[in-house]
């Protein structure tokens, strides 16, 4: 949906006498995964799962999260910015969908560690939202 058609809906809403602006819906999902180089997907919710182009987190649920990565160095570069930092926030990468189709994601991932086993990386858990395609 363009500006334009964004602007004329918000014209139409106001000439008929209801709410003056228009609201933009972003498609969000989230996961979790192994922290590791190829780390196994643990867990996605249904809106992640189509966002990566799959009809149910069954689908995606096993399969090695550096796969869906477009580039592999992108899932290295976000695994050493968690290990540095503990979290990323707000880091645009490129992702594959289903039949290889290119599309941003901004994400939000936090590493979980294991309290019983010296603090070692135990997870990572992303929440993330859909930016575009290419």
């Amino acid at each position: 949906m363009n500006d334009s058609m964004l602007s004329t809906g918000g014209k139409i809403k106001n000439q008929e006498g209801k709410q003056d602006f228009t609201t933009k819906t972003t498609k969000k999902g989230w996961f979790e995964y192994e922290s590791s180089y190829d780390g196994v997907l643990l867990n996605i919710d249904i809106e992640g799962a189509k966002l990566l182009g799959f009809t149910s987190p069954d689908d995606v649920i096993g399969k090695k999260i550096n796969e869906l990565y477009a580039h592999p160095y992108d899932h290295e570069k976000t695994l050493s910015m968690l290990i540095r930092d503990g979290k990323v926030n707000g880091y645009f990468t490129l992702m594959k969908g289903r039949e290889d189709q290119l599309f941003y994601i901004k994400q939000n991932s936090k590493l979980i560690v294991d309290d019983h086993y010296y603090n070692l990386p135990s997870k990572v858990q992303s929440s993330f939202e859909f930016s575009r395609y290419i």
